[in-house]
């Protein structure tokens, strides 16, 4: 991919003063739409680190699960939706991120999730940090 695209989403993730953007122990890939990209990132997990379960959001796209289930990697659900609220079922959410084995890898969609359009507010996602950082 672009090299000052990558660059600029390192600096954006990471902070420009970031050790690990200044010794240059951030790798980028840039790849095509949200799909490729999910394709790409199932790759590398089956082959590093093979084994991984991979949660997925309850709602999400149909293929998410393809994806990763043809990537030979094993999928649950989280919960992320709550019909009666139409809103986020973030203490579900929460209690299914906690209940994961550790090394899972957890699957965000960080703005506008599809299919819900239901984003979690930013004390919320505070705590999705923490959460998947413990």
């Amino acid at each position: 991919g672009d090299a000052v695209f990558r660059q600029a989403t390192k600096e954006f993730c990471f902070g420009p003063e970031a050790s690990c953007v200044k010794e240059d122990r951030v790798a980028t890939v840039q790849a095509l739409s949200g799909t490729g990209a999910l394709r790409v990132g199932a790759e590398f997990i089956a082959t590093h680190f093979p084994g991984t379960k991979v949660y997925i959001s309850d709602p999400t796209w149909g293929n998410h699960f393809k994806i990763f289930g043809n990537a030979g990697l094993e999928t649950e659900k989280y919960r992320y939706f709550k019909a009666e609220t139409r809103g986020l079922d973030f203490d579900g959410m929460i209690e299914d991120i906690k209940a994961a084995p550790e090394g899972s890898v957890v699957v965000l969609h960080v703005c506008a999730h599809n299919p819900t359009g239901v984003d979690p507010t930013p004390e919320q996602w505070e705590e999705i940090c923490k959460v998947i950082t413990e």
